[in-house]
């Protein structure tokens, strides 16, 4: 007897950029594509985990909602780290950099291991995620993160669930890492910057990878040398990225103008963004799943063809792309 076909979204991190995810879902359930498997780094982690505890779009959409309306958000000191200038996301370095300049960060990186302490962050991960064991969740889910002592990615699936997605979400720097089984974990952004193999080692059949950060930004000249290894970083990152979505059967990258990766104040216009990205897609989505289903009762497996959109995001995107089809080539 063939086994159930399973679809699977994949949600990378962004922090404030992710919120488009939240659209995505929603998207996708009123076009009636079903997600029987859901993975998450960072802020996708968060998003996932919700919707995986509880697989309601207006419960998903409350929880964040609440959550940026409260103590606990403020407490969580999001506004200190949202840069006023709107600059493009260069990477954890670009905004250490920032910070630098600002006179903050040399005092803060002597002095402690993470700007928001963990009684901060536990207060948070406390409001937004449910106390629960992975493995009660009503929708298979993984998290993705780092194992600062192998050097390994670790796919997070079983344990505590508020646990695993504090992991996923220790951005360096900023969020102290988190022990588990003997793995020192960091923010999967370092590893699976979004989640598709994750997903496929669930069991799902058709993944769709929704990649919701922005590139490097355009170049400009170094003014001193944090600058130009935050470059650097910004550029490798954004590489095991391309490359790790070409794994996936269908890529969506909704652009939804957060300019900050901390800039929490257009939640609203993001889950729009995200919403519409779906709606832009839905019919081809469709046909792409009709396909990879006859495939797999005939046996023939996913195949080698490549994602709908070109995995080459550009450093600052004006529009995107119109989609390409598995197979067709690009």
């Amino acid at each position: 007897m063939k086994k159930r076909f399973r679809i699977g979204i994949a949600l990378g991190g962004g922090a404030a950029r992710a919120l488009s995810h939240i659209g995505v879902i929603e998207g996708l359930k009123n076009h009636g594509i079903p997600v029987d498997i859901v993975t998450g780094t960072s802020m996708g982690a968060v998003i996932g985990a919700i919707y995986a505890a509880q697989p309601d779009v207006a419960h998903l959409k409350d929880r964040i909602h609440s959550y940026l309306d409260s103590e606990e958000f403020q407490e969580s000191g999001f506004d200190f780290l949202k840069e006023k200038e709107s600059q493009p996301d260069g990477g954890i370095l670009f905004r250490m950099a920032y910070l630098a300049r600002r006179g903050l960060f040399n005092t803060l990186a002597v002095t402690r291991t993470a700007l928001v302490a963990d009684e901060v962050a536990a207060r948070s991960y406390a409001f937004l995620i449910d106390d629960i064991a992975v493995e009660q969740t009503r929708i298979p889910f993984a998290a993705a993160a780092l194992d600062l002592r192998s050097g390994t990615p670790a796919e997070l699936n079983r344990g505590s669930l508020r646990q695993v997605v504090t992991a996923s979400c220790a951005m360096p720097g900023i969020l102290n890492p988190v022990e588990i089984n003997g793995q020192l974990l960091i923010d999967g952004g370092w590893a699976e910057a979004v989640p598709v193999q994750a997903a496929l080692n669930l069991g799902a059949d058709f993944v769709i990878a929704v990649e919701g950060g922005e590139g490097p930004g355009a170049f400009e000249p170094p003014r001193n040398s944090l600058d130009v290894v935050s470059r650097a970083d910004a550029l490798v990152r954004r590489a095991l990225r391309q490359e790790q979505l070409k794994k996936a059967d269908f890529v969506l990258a909704p652009r939804n103008g957060v300019h900050h990766w901390a800039d929490f104040s257009t939640a609203k216009n993001a889950i729009e963004i995200g919403a519409r990205e779906v709606d832009r897609f839905a019919g081809q989505i469709h046909r792409m799943i009709r396909t990879a289903r006859v495939m797999a009762w005939l046996g023939l497996g996913r195949g080698q063809s490549k994602p709908r959109k070109p995995i080459d995001i550009p450093p600052i995107i004006e529009s995107l792309p119109e989609p390409v089809k598995r197979g067709a080539g690009a």
